[in-house]
């Protein structure tokens, strides 16, 4: 096996390192124009250059947490040392943490970004804790293990689509980054993973379901039953429906009764749950699930 020159092999590094950069600053929106020109500084600034530099403390602060690694000791020794840009934070990141950060990013009038590679143990956690605390982010882009990633951006018919994909979607707008292949860590991990970006919406992009706490029983109620058709999905999900009933809101909602839940679009629950709530308005009785 032949071996890259050592010089040729830190040239590729070095490109490779800048290639990342410009994806990274795309991906966050940040451009040249972001950042102050020396001759337009003030006096009790900090230059660090111009262009892209996370120098400025009153365009970014950065905050890291880690938890008693060889990489919190050397970025304390080396790194960060004198940076007032930059807060490192001993602790492990939780939500009572992202709470403390939020509120000092309000205080401080900027939008928060958070960008992590967590473990993949609490992923669902902490998607759902992105969910609850969507209105005061502004981007997250995370690391997933590939299979978890691919649930959040899934679709109708696709492997991984699921009610926690429709879920996530009713709350964010996610999007695809990349692939990070197993190859790419050492020591090998077993499995594939994969960088998503997630983008809150806004309160009147998201879907406008009637009764949302009625829609979101309905979705996790008929995936319980994946592979049973719709019609007896609703009706294990709601067994005080009757069958008649069930087949009845399908097609009003028009909906192939014989259809999956995985085959269903998140317009067509919308519908669905929009119809239940309107008989049991008419019945004055409640629709839950059961």
């Amino acid at each position: 096996t032949r071996r890259l020159d050592r010089w040729l092999l830190a040239h590729l590094y070095a490109q490779r390192l800048e290639n990342l950069y410009v994806d990274f600053s795309k991906l966050l929106g940040v451009e040249d124009a972001d950042f102050p020109r020396l001759d337009r500084l003030g006096t009790s600034d900090h230059y660090m250059g111009e262009g892209r530099y996370l120098g400025q403390r009153a365009k970014f602060c950065v905050i890291l947490f880690d938890r008693k690694t060889q990489l919190l000791r050397y970025l304390r020794a080396w790194v960060l040392a004198g940076e007032g840009n930059v807060v490192l934070h001993d602790v492990a990141f939780n939500k009572y943490v992202l709470e403390d950060v939020i509120a000092e990013a309000k205080a401080a009038g900027r939008p928060l970004k958070i960008v992590t590679n967590l473990p993949y143990q609490i992923s669902s956690a902490f998607l759902h804790t992105v969910v609850d605390y969507a209105a005061d982010l502004a981007l997250v882009v995370v690391m997933l293990q590939r299979e978890v990633a691919q649930r959040t951006v899934a679709g109708p018919g696709d492997p991984g689509y699921s009610s926690f994909s429709l879920y996530l979607q009713t709350f964010l707008s996610v999007r695809w980054v990349c692939d990070v292949p197993a190859v790419a860590f050492y020591p090998l991990p077993k499995v594939d993973s994969a960088v998503i970006a997630i983008t809150p919406l806004a309160p009147d992009r998201q879907p406008q379901p009637r009764d949302r706490e009625l829609y979101l029983a309905l979705v996790e109620g008929v995936f319980r039953h994946r592979r049973k058709q719709i019609i007896n999905a609703l009706a294990l999900a709601f067994p005080q429906l009757e069958k008649d009933a069930c087949a009845s809101a399908l097609a009003e909602s028009r909906i192939d009764p014989v259809a999956r839940p995985q085959d269903l679009a998140m317009r067509h629950y919308i519908a669905l749950s929009d119809c239940l709530i309107s008989r049991q308005q008419q019945a004055n009785a409640p629709v839950r699930n059961g």
